[in-house]
């Protein structure tokens, strides 16, 4: 996340277990949408607007790339169950992660938006890190994260070894997504992608 979470708290002093709750959501947002920008959560406990019990009220405001956000009010106006702040906690998250998950591009169909390729080779590798860097065709060193290697394993890949990468603008420089390593034959080189 490009900027520290901001999570706060409203007519009541959390314990321990609920700050842990609430920062675990947030972790987990971020497992789920990792180039998110920003999160504000406010949690409000017993907000007495009703005569049955004291319900919590949680807000979360997630901001993303491209200006697009999410935003949820989860105040359980009829949940007996969100007297309980833990669970008004859980549920507003629930409903915050069903939203990124709708925003959240297909990869299937990413490709068609960024199809523009670079080659490159493996520069190096970032010791006790599962990334490393590329040397692109055109001079500029790009990170990438195991995870962008599509079909080959990462610790298959060598220094020097040429492949194949989509350019995304990361927030601390240029990374490589969807690498392909690149096959030599000894007519010269082809790409499988």
């Amino acid at each position: 996340m490009q900027v520290t979470p901001e999570i706060s708290f409203k007519s009541f002093e959390p314990s321990q277990r609920v700050r842990d709750r609430v920062s675990k959501e947030v972790q987990h947002l971020e497992q789920i949408f990792p180039r998110l920008i920003s999160c504000k959560v406010v949690v409000e406990g017993n907000t007495g607007r009703h005569k049955v019990g004291n319900l919590s009220r949680v807000r979360i405001h997630v901001g993303l790339p491209d200006g697009q956000e999410v935003a949820v009010s989860h105040h359980g106006d009829d949940k007996h169950a969100h007297e309980d702040v833990t669970v008004a906690i859980r549920d507003s998250f629930r409903a915050a992660e069903r939203q990124l998950k709708k925003i959240k591009p297909d990869p299937r169909t990413a490709g068609a938006q960024h199809a523009t390729r670079l080659s490159g080779t493996i520069a190096r590798f970032i010791a006790e890190e599962p990334a490393g860097f590329i040397h692109g065709e055109d001079g500029t060193e790009y990170y990438f994260h195991a995870r962008e290697v599509t079909d080959s394993a990462f610790n298959t890949l060598l220094v020097d070894d040429p492949v194949t990468f989509r350019v995304e603008d990361g927030h601390k420089g240029p990374m490589a997504r969807t690498v392909h390593k690149r096959l030599a034959s000894s007519e010269g080189e082809h790409t499988n992608d």
